[in-house]
């Protein structure tokens, strides 16, 4: 019998389907590295372009990615700042807030107020979200609708995470589609479930990156800003010095007063005791006096 007819005999089909199952995924795993080197190495292999550059020519030319060369050619960001404020009214101060958001276009993603006993909003955490582009402007404009008591901001460039991504979503996209190619073409049984299997696994890997892509779009799209607003305490009347006739007699009321104050506070903590004493001194007197009397009376009769 000839190789050609050892090939297509029913017996070799078990044998040939798993080795074809393992050329695939081999090849898979070739054409995601060279997908990595080509997006990793275009920097070192094109003179005075940028990585985005690099990333765009090695992309650019799939249609299935899900970003264009233009899209990436600016850096991916994800802007974070955070802006406490202090207000005697913090329900107007809040409002000022939706004012802001409504001429950045921004919006409320949480909000948390704690009121006091009268309903009044004593102290308020807002998260917004603010296009990107307006970020800078957004914190410049919250600073302004109440009194500033602290800020700050912070920037991290997630481009060479986003490259990634995108260069391997489009090496799982191809081994997905080799494999559901091979799953129409395989007979065999026991060769069609492994094929199966190592397709749903392609499978998962690939919609886990297109949810870690999502989440960056969403971060890098949208900044991220905390507010904290919380009510400003009344200051304390300033006391001012009166001098003259008037002020001698003003501080001679005052200390007037305080002498009679002292005296009730001595005389409030002495009384307790004074009629603790009388209660209890009191019988004693009158049995010490009646036996007086009685000693007095026996006295003259025995005489």
């Amino acid at each position: 019998m000839s190789a050609r007819g050892r090939l297509h005999h029913p017996r070799a089909l078990p044998w040939l389907a798993p080795a074809l199952v393992v050329v695939v995924l081999a090849t898979s795993g070739c054409g995601s590295a060279d997908s990595r080197s080509t997006a990793a190495g275009g920097v070192a292999d094109v003179p005075g372009a940028s990585g985005q550059k690099a990333a765009d020519a090695a992309l650019g030319s799939t249609g299935s990615v899900g970003r264009t060369g233009a899209d990436l050619q600016q850096r991916a960001v994800i802007s974070t700042g955070a802006i406490e404020l202090s207000s005697r009214d913090v329900g107007a101060t809040r409002d000022r807030l939706d004012e802001v958001l409504a001429h950045e276009g921004g919006h409320v993603a949480d909000e948390n107020s704690v009121t006091d006993q009268k309903g009044v909003v004593t102290r308020s955490h807002v998260v917004v979200r603010v296009p990107a582009a307006r970020f800078d402007d957004t914190m410049s404009s919250l600073g302004r609708i109440a009194s500033l008591r602290s800020a700050s901001r912070k920037a991290e460039d997630v481009t060479t995470r986003v490259i990634d991504l995108e260069a391997r979503i489009v090496s799982e996209r191809a081994g997905v589609r080799r494999l559901r190619n091979l799953v129409s073409q395989t007979a065999d049984l026991r060769a069609l479930l492994d094929v199966e299997r190592a397709l749903t696994e392609r499978q998962g890997e690939l919609q886990s990156l297109k949810q870690q892509r999502a989440y960056l779009d969403d971060q890098t799209t949208d900044a991220t800003i905390t507010v904290d607003l919380v009510r400003q305490a009344a200051p304390a009347p300033v006391a001012h010095a009166t001098g003259g006739f008037l002020g001698g007699l003003e501080h001679g009321w005052h200390g007037l007063v305080a002498v009679v104050v002292a005296l009730l506070l001595a005389l409030g903590a002495v009384l307790p005791f004074a009629v603790a004493s009388a209660l209890v001194g009191a019988p004693g007197w009158l049995v010490v006096r009646r036996l007086r009397r009685t000693r007095r009376r026996r006295i003259p009769a025995e005489s």
